[in-house]
């Protein structure tokens, strides 16, 4: 590369970083919808080039035709106000939006291609008529014996304002008990308020597992409700697939996957298999691994079938945090035609048997009938 094509790639380099450190703050901004009053928004550039023009523009969405910007341009770091006069009324109740941008002002020391272009959103929400509130509910994973962090949000998205008679959020374990009920103070909600309902409940004595919080507020004989799905992990590392076929004769891989069922990091687990046939033993240990939460993670490993030939049992037991889990299977040691044999014959017994099962339906239904 020539000196001269190396300092345009350089010039280029320079100006894209330039070009993407450009900001606007606030990025996104949310405003109450107020009738027939104006609502004044200052925005300002971030780490703009001093003594670059920057275009301020309205870009769009339903205010944009109430809004306008104290000046449509700014040189470097500068700011620009947002102005939106808000009609009387809005017929149609939800959000509505407007979007500002800065952009560059292309110029002769500029490349079309790093001139860049940043915006923000400005979010306006009109109430609905009558009683409506809007419910979201947050609830992690845990382990077992923490605690559980509960978190109710409403907002009132209606034009009067939520008395609350019951706030309340059920923990349900997979078939469908209730094992936990966390109960909040009910309280009055104005127009375009909201209101965070936390609180940590104790996990001890609810049985690791998958579980379903059901979040329920009350008001004016209505309820709404919100679901979310969370777990509650066991320090336990299941062994959830193996290889259980190889050819015979030579280094094979041979892959153990393990699934965490814990929601902390489990560092350095790995897993001793023992190979037998009776007459046949040996051992050998995969390499360790850290297996994230919930995560499930495959360990591959090496063994040598250099002796081995026909079936045999697998014993694992896997280590991890001071724990261990044991699980048998079973291995075939073979060559590539008698792996090919192995396969098609357990997928033709496969089909057998469901077959069978799809005649034997058939001929008791008829019988029945």
């Amino acid at each position: 590369m020539s000196i001269k094509g190396f300092v345009l790639v350089l010039v280029f380099v320079f100006c894209i970083s330039y070009a993407s450190s450009l900001g606007i703050s606030p990025a996104i901004k949310n405003i109450n919808f107020e009738s027939g009053k104006q609502t004044n928004i200052t925005f300002y550039v971030l780490d703009a080039v001093e003594g670059v023009e920057y275009d301020v523009n309205v870009r769009g969405g339903y205010l944009a035709q109430y809004s306008s910007v104290s000046t449509t341009s700014v040189t470097g770091s500068g700011s620009f106000i947002l102005t939106i006069n808000f009609p009387e009324k809005i017929d149609v109740p939800g959000e509505h939006t407007v979007s500002v941008s800065i952009r560059e002002r292309a110029s002769e020391t500029s490349f079309i291609n790093t001139i860049v272009e940043v915006g923000s959103i400005i979010k306006t929400f009109v109430p609905y008529p009558g009683y409506y509130g809007d419910l979201s509910l947050n609830i992690p994973d845990v382990n077992a014996n923490d605690r559980i962090p509960v978190e109710l949000y409403l907002i009132n998205r209606g034009d009067n304002p939520l008395e609350l008679s019951s706030v309340y959020v059920d923990l349900i374990s997979s078939t469908g008990q209730s094992v936990k009920v966390v109960n909040f103070t009910p309280v009055t909600i104005p127009v375009s308020g909201d209101r965070y309902f936390r609180k940590y409940s104790d996990s001890s004595g609810i049985e690791p597992g998958n579980y379903i919080a059901t979040g329920r507020v009350t008001y004016r004989d209505t309820i709404r409700e919100v679901n979310r799905s969370f777990r509650i992990g066991s320090l336990f590392v299941n062994i959830t697939n193996y290889t259980n076929f190889i050819p015979s004769g030579g280094i094979q891989k041979f892959y153990v996957t393990l699934e965490s069922r814990w929601n902390s990091p489990i560092y350095g687990a790995y897993v001793d298999v023992n190979i037998t046939n009776g007459v046949y033993s040996t051992i050998f240990r995969t390499p360790s691994a850290d297996v994230m939460p919930w995560e499930e993670k495959t360990i591959e490993s090496y063994i040598d079938s250099e002796n081995l030939k026909g079936y045999y049992d697998l014993y694992f037991n896997a280590t991890y945090h001071g724990q261990s889990t044991l699980t048998t299977g079973r291995l075939y040691v073979g060559d590539n035609y008698n792996i090919i044999i192995y396969l098609v014959s357990g997928l033709l017994a496969m089909l057998f048997f469901i077959v069978l099962y799809i005649i034997l339906k058939r001929f008791f239904f008829r019988k029945r009938k």
